[in-house]
């Protein structure tokens, strides 16, 4: 967002139409849906609509009737970038999410929507914007969270929700004017700010440039980079110089070897500094390509001229993409000002598309087809039913009245009574006595952001503890974690959850040692708790880097590299037959040993990685003996 000579921002003319549309007459916001693609620019019609910037994009600080603008978002990574660039703007932000929390008195707070619906959700003097609203049709067990602090939100505040893709945006606003009992505006823009074409032809991988790759698993993602990778020489001397400052800066010791190569890759069990490398090598032109899961479709900041599919059906559950989620993808080409038409294709011969698909039909099929109606369904609120703050009655008839489409009352409520026998039968093997103590401790320390046999699982921890009688003492925090990290990506985020949890529970209850847990969080990525220095001193260190230029291997290296390939993986059976020795024995003979080196090289490299595994190990271990000591 670059600022004008004025100090402000300057706006296209359908924003400063939505803001006449979404405001009553005196400028007072209403309560509304904002449908437009991706890359429209819906952040600055939510500042004008809030009250932020004036008509000229110039930042406000008086705002008449209001205390507070809080911003959501479904995950952190977006709260970060929406607290950066207010930051940047010059406003006074917070940013608060389950484990951090940074100057929460701020008149203009970025959270999770979890954070809102614990803490601000009925709050009056304030105005809610919730971003990315599509999240919920996709993630069950976060819906609750929407659902509640909307239901909770004061009949005065006045709501935005934005989300580039709707599949069906009138029903959305019936939907919301449901749960909320108020009216709602609608504003929805088809028009993108740029133009988008869908190829009618694949793109192979010496193709691909300016692009964001998608492939829906780690292996796949890894797989596809290094086929772009492999028709690529290396990036230039400057920008390998500038690459490995940004990866001093953010503590990142071992550079992906793609992104030499212009390519980087992105998933979730990448830790934050990995990503925030990927993201600002892009931004900083290091690198013009990222492949990914469809972690990079949720509003991440990554301007590309093309989407690329090199897959269309997940492996996991066999089930083609839905059409907003590809609608979603797609709307990532092209950005006003960087990339005026984008282009949307698929990967020619992609060698991650589930087994049996074809991945060119498949895209044109998800191309025609239409719209699916939105879908949200939520979760009953167990730790209100155990804690008697309601009812297994009045949980059905909330979760029925508020999935979309509605659904029975009646089959609800015996699901939840099912699930209620279930909790009651884990207790059976205890004596009557200690079967109310572990109950007790149960409803204590239940987190409604846990499965049910996740808070089993805490709840027999704390039930244990470690000694007894006078001299017991709650559990460590980096045995949580160590528990936790079979239901996680990785060991941070076993950390992290065990600090969001601990915030949660009653002081009676806190772990004990979780001035070692931010230790291990901090050794292991010193980016979740300071992004902000880190990224403001990228910024301060950027450098001017000469015109990007994607430079292509030979096509007949290609070739060969690829015959290689194709004859280490050729099966025994169709290998030639040795031949009657003859004078070029010799020959031959030198081949087969250069086959077998090749083998060597193969287990060498296994032997690498089983070094870094072990080593990743050790860290984890050290760090949880030292607690332990």
């Amino acid at each position: 967002m670059e600022e004008n000579k004025e100090g402000g921002y300057p706006f296209y003319p359908w924003q400063l139409e939505a803001w006449g549309e979404l405001t009553d007459d005196g400028g007072t916001p209403l309560s509304a849906v904002l449908s437009a693609p991706t890359g429209a620019g819906k952040t600055m019609v939510a500042y004008l609509w809030a009250g932020l910037v004036d008509g000229e994009g110039r930042p406000l600080t008086d705002r008449s009737g209001c205390d507070r603008v809080i911003f959501t978002a479904p995950i952190k990574a977006l709260s970060n970038e929406r607290y950066m660039e207010l930051l940047k703007m010059g406003f006074d932000v917070g940013l608060e999410t389950g484990d951090f929390k940074k100057n929460d008195g701020a008149p203009v707070i970025c959270c999770t929507q979890e954070i809102y619906d614990l803490k601000y959700a009925g709050c009056d003097r304030i105005r809610l914007i919730i971003d990315e609203f599509h999240y919920i049709f996709s993630e069950n067990e976060r819906s609750r969270a929407y659902i509640d602090g909307l239901r909770k939100t004061h009949p005065a505040v006045p709501i935005l929700v934005m989300s580039a893709t709707f599949g069906q945006p009138e029903e959305i606003r019936g939907y919301l004017e449901r749960v909320m009992e108020r009216d709602f505006e609608l504003y929805l823009l088809k028009e993108r700010a740029t133009k988008l074409t869908y190829l009618s032809h694949a793109l192979s991988a010496r193709e691909i440039h300016d692009a964001l790759v998608f492939a829906f698993s780690q292996k796949g993602v890894h797989q596809v980079a290094d086929l772009i990778a492999a028709q690529r020489m290396d990036i230039d001397k400057d920008r390998k110089a500038r690459l490995r400052d940004l990866a001093w800066i953010l503590e990142v010791n071992v550079v992906q070897k793609h992104l030499y190569k212009g390519v980087g890759v992105y998933y979730g069990r990448l830790l934050p500094k990995e990503k925030l490398l990927v993201e600002r090598a892009y931004r900083e032109r290091i690198i013009d390509v990222v492949v990914g899961t469809d972690a990079l479709a949720l509003g991440v900041n990554l301007p590309a001229e093309t989407v690329v599919f090199a897959q269309t059906v997940k492996y996991f559950d066999r089930r083609p993409l839905t059409k907003t989620s590809f609608s979603q993808m797609a709307g990532r080409a092209g950005r006003k000002g960087l990339f005026d038409e984008g282009f949307v294709s698929w990967l020619a011969d992609s060698p991650v598309e589930s087994r049996g698909v074809d991945t060119g039909e498949m895209f044109k099929a998800l191309e025609r087809t239409g719209d699916e109606k939105a879908m949200i369904e939520l979760r009953p609120d167990f730790g209100a039913i155990l804690k008697k703050r309601s009812t297994v009655e009045n949980e059905a008839e909330i979760v029925a009245r508020y999935s979309l489409p509605q659904l029975r009352t009646k089959s609800v409520l015996e699901e939840i009574r099912d699930a209620v026998r279930r909790i009651d039968s884990s207790l059976g093997l205890l004596a009557p006595g200690r079967k109310e103590m572990f109950k007790r401790i149960l409803v204590d320390v239940w987190y409604g952001e846990m499965e049910i046999d996740q808070n089993l699982e805490m709840a027999d921890l704390f039930f244990r503890g470690a000694g007894s009688g006078e001299e017991y003492v709650h559990p460590d925090g980096l045995i949580a974690a160590e528990l936790f990290q079979k239901y996680e990506k990785n060991f941070l985020q076993a950390l992290l959850r065990v600090k969001r949890y601990n915030n949660s529970l009653p002081d009676e209850y806190k772990f004990n040692g979780m001035d070692k847990v931010e230790q291990a969080i901090e050794e292991i990525d010193p980016t979740v708790f300071g992004f902000e220095d880190r990224i403001l001193e990228m910024d301060n260190t950027a450098v001017d880097l000469p015109e990007a230029e994607v430079r292509l291997v030979p096509s007949d290296r290609v070739r060969l590299e690829k015959r290689r390939r194709v004859r280490k993986k050729t099966p025994p059976a169709q290998k030639t037959p040795p031949e009657k020795k003859d004078g070029n024995a010799g020959a031959k003979k030198k081949k087969r040993r250069g086959h077998r080196g090749g083998r060597r090289r193969s287990a060498k490299k296994k032997q690498q990685i089983q070094e870094a595994l072990n080593a990743a190990e050790e860290q984890r271990v050290r760090i949880i003996g030292e607690v332990l000591d």
